[in-house]
């Protein structure tokens, strides 16, 4: 049961990165973006490309790691913007159905874009960190789980740093609040809502990056996140970034569990959908909300 939670809290860790990018945009822009798994998709696919040298590599040699990175969460950035630009600008004082199906015409797009490019089949991939691991209660942690370790409570830092210490955070917060009182009180409104979209597409890419290694690698394997990380969003109101991701741990340990004691396939994804309309109906400001 050791290594059953100890995986359940790793997969919790993605889970949770996946939902702090949620709850960025949405802090942002209070806009729910639902082409977030596939702006991470293509990136870590053009990672792939970039770091074996070519799509679809065969041979599992390291191309160049340091440039390959850098270069797949700017395209990750490039994507935010453009979907800032295109689709959140436009309908920022628009109803909220039209920024949602807007975004979520983004995902069809990049996932149509990807099919085409690199087909449906599963896609090679190689541990982001060489060398052993550490035995830890009956499961062996890898270079790759450290680092997901340290990516998370990095970015959580980072996040709490920016947001609550730095000008820019501040105003961030405050075009989200009430975008034409921050207009008038002199912020640029377009600027900071780029800012946000573009580190959210930045975040999207570098989650998909570590979880490619974990996973199926193919068109989908993000598409499969969203139910997990939309609900820790949701518990989290989408405005708590701690709140998201002690969610998403709770729901990675609890899928482990159920998965190990009922070995159901789709219980867990039942049973984390029926959480979500019970939140709906019941607490559709979620459980815990953080202060703008």
């Amino acid at each position: 049961m050791g290594a059953v939670i100890i995986n359940g809290v790793l997969v919790g860790l993605i889970y949770g990165l996946y939902a702090i990018g949620l709850v960025v945009v949405y802090r942002g822009s209070r806009v729910v973006h639902l082409g977030y798994a596939e702006t991470g998709m293509v990136a870590a696919l053009f990672f792939t490309d970039f770091r074996f040298g070519r799509a679809q590599a065969l041979i599992p040699i390291d191309h160049g790691f340091a440039w390959a990175l850098p270069a797949a969460l700017a395209i990750g950035a490039g994507i935010g913007v453009l979907t800032e630009f295109f689709v959140a600008r436009p309908t920022r004082t628009a109803s909220r159905v039209r920024p949602l199906m807007g975004t979520f015409g983004v995902g069809i797009l990049l996932a149509t874009y990807a099919t085409n490019r690199w087909g449906t089949n599963p896609h090679p991939s190689a541990p982001l960190v060489k060398g052993g691991g550490f035995y830890v209660f009956g499961t062996t942690l890898t270079g790759d789980d450290f680092l997901l370790i340290g990516s998370t409570l990095g970015v959580c830092l980072l996040l709490w740093l920016f947001y609550g210490r730095t000008a820019p955070g501040r105003r961030l917060r405050a075009v989200a609040l009430d975008p034409t009182t921050a207009s008038l009180s002199g912020i640029n409104v377009n600027t900071s809502s780029a800012l946000t979209w573009s580190f959210a597409g930045a975040l999207a890419a570098y989650t998909a990056i570590l979880y490619a290694p974990r996973a199926q690698f193919d068109v989908t394997y993000m598409t499969q996140l969203t139910i997990f990380a939309l609900a820790a969003a949701l518990v989290g109101g989408m405005t708590s970034i701690a709140g998201a991701l002690g969610a998403a741990i709770v729901l990675g340990v609890g899928q482990g569990v159920v998965a190990y004691q009922f070995g159901v396939p789709g219980l867990a994804e039942a049973c984390t959908t029926a959480f979500i309309l019970i939140l709906l109906l019941l607490r559709p400001r979620g459980l815990v909300r953080a202060a703008y």
